[in-house]
């Protein structure tokens, strides 16, 4: 059992940290994730990229919304 704890701390947590926040999501969340629920934490490499576009921050006229 503390194997399994040692593996998900040292090599899950980190991968899907690293694959969430190359597709744009929080790092520390994922971190979590991965901590929490070990090898299904991996699915943040089948989530989708996030588009960050600036025109969704911006409303009319260039005022924030």
């Amino acid at each position: 059992m503390t194997l399994i704890i040692i593996f998900s701390v040292l090599l899950i947590a980190p991968l899907t940290a690293f694959l969430a926040g190359q597709r744009g999501y929080d790092i520390m969340t994922w971190y979590v994730v991965g901590l929490v629920t070990g090898p299904l934490g991996l699915l943040a490499g089948l989530l989708p990229k996030r588009s960050h576009e600036p025109e969704a921050l911006f409303g009319q006229g260039g005022q924030l919304c």
